[in-house]
């Protein structure tokens, strides 16, 4: 049998910081589902290790198998004494295997259809629109399970433009929300209660300028190339503009906040800064001080993006726990990924479901009535398990509007008021 030549692609330096300790096997949740070193980052580390040294070869298809089976939650990197960036790692890898092998089959046409539909926002938005009116005609059972959106779409959500709130103290400037795709899609009554708080605690909340797409999906696919390209088209998009982008989709935060090393340039690295979660612009003691009573009890599931990459997981629970009445309740799991990780949970269904069934228990030991998380994959994910899913910006629009507006109806659309055409966007 002919050795495979030595290739080497990944960070030499990342590679050696790895000391096989493996304290990072507990937090993987692959590792936990199936307990074999090649489905934890132990393991997939030493795999890298052995195709940059020629001992096996990146096409070899127990490598691929643990390579793409990563659902890139990078919770390791969080627990890791060694600090080692897997997440660059595994990119890397995921991008050459990409490049290698294309997608094939069933799974390969689903990535290239999203892929391709992700830059089209129209198209998004025509999706939401039509998944609403199946839902309300109950057309969508026929729809395979797996492929069946659990979260419920109204129809007056997709239809509905974007209309600005007036700011409700001292303006602090204009910050910028990040629409994206999917969350533009599906999840427009998020952004609109986004738009709502911001104006709520002083900003000046603005819906354009309105690129596509973060590139997020793409570079978890191992589509380099195209992460790039709308990485730079984003970038581009908010060319002279100042102030906050604010960013209210955990993974489309996180994939933002990493321009810089994606890029490596200094104008990424200077957009990057000026990306925030909502939690970043939103304090606990605004929300404690001026918010009414939201009397819900609801467990408290951390993105793995906003826990392991933008490490934010304390602000954002501390944010939404600062509601008057709102109780929220913790988890046993110690925040182990859903499982959702994008398009993971429909290339990989059984780690996928796995991951569901442990996150779904460990939630319904507290007790809870619903689940608040701030990622759309996770709330889809979830709602599968049966769960109603609250984004953070919809609970705190109902405690800082409601408190403003002195009724139910604050978050009804003709609250907004009347905007300049520009603001607004189809």
């Amino acid at each position: 049998m002919t050795q495979p030549e030595p290739f080497s692609m990944f960070d030499a330096d990342q590679l050696a910081a790895c000391v096989q300790c493996g304290f990072c096997l507990s937090s993987c949740p692959t590792y936990e589902t199936t307990k074999l070193e090649e489905h934890g980052p132990r393991g997939r580390i030493l795999a890298m290790r052995l195709v940059d040294e020629g001992e096996l070869s990146i096409d070899d298809p127990e490598v691929v198998d643990s390579l793409e089976t990563c659902v890139q939650c990078r919770a390791c990197e969080v627990v890791c004494p060694s600090l080692v960036q897997f997440g660059s790692l595994i990119e890397t890898a995921r991008a050459e295997i990409a490049e290698r092998q294309p997608p094939r089959g069933l799974a390969g046409r689903l990535q290239a259809v999203v892929l391709w539909l992700v830059t089209r926002r129209s198209l998004v938005r025509a999706g939401g629109v039509l998944l609403a009116f199946a839902q309300a005609l109950r057309l969508d059972r026929v729809l395979p399970a797996r492929v069946r959106p659990a979260r419920r779409v109204r129809l007056g959500d997709t239809l509905r433009g974007y209309r600005l709130p007036p700011p409700g103290a001292p303006v602090r400037g204009d910050a910028y929300l990040f629409r994206g795709c999917v969350m533009d899609g599906l999840f427009r009554d998020v952004h609109r209660a986004t738009a709502q708080v911001l104006a709520a605690v002083g900003y000046r909340p603005r819906f354009e300028p309105a690129p596509p797409c973060c590139g997020a999906l793409s570079a978890h696919g191992g589509r380099e190339d195209h992460a790039h390209a709308l990485a730079e088209s984003t970038i581009a998009a908010y060319a002279g503009t100042e102030g906050p982008i604010v960013v209210n989709s955990a993974g489309c935060g996180a994939a933002m906040k990493e321009y810089g090393k994606l890029l490596g340039t200094d104008e990424a690295r200077a957009f990057s800064a000026r990306v925030r979660d909502l939690s970043e612009l939103v304090t606990p003691q605004e929300v404690a001080a001026r918010g009414r009573e939201v009397g819900l009890t609801l467990g408290y599931q951390a993105p793995c993006h906003l826990r392991n990459v933008q490490r934010l997981s304390d602000e954002g629970r501390a944010l939404v726990a600062a509601i008057p009445g709102l109780t929220l309740l913790e988890p046993d799991d110690e925040q182990q990924c859903c499982g959702s990780g994008g398009l993971y949970s429909y290339l990989q269904p059984s780690f996928g479901d796995a991951m569901l069934a442990r996150k779904d228990a460990s939630l319904r030991r507290t007790g809870a009535q619903g689940v608040v998380s701030a990622n759309p994959g996770c709330a889809m994910q979830i709602a599968r398990a049966g769960w109603e899913v609250h984004h953070p910006a919809q609970l705190l629009a109902r405690s800082l509007v409601g408190a403003q507006q002195q009724g139910p109806s604050a978050l009804a659309a003709d609250t907004f008021a009347t905007i300049q055409p520009d603001d607004l966007a189809g």
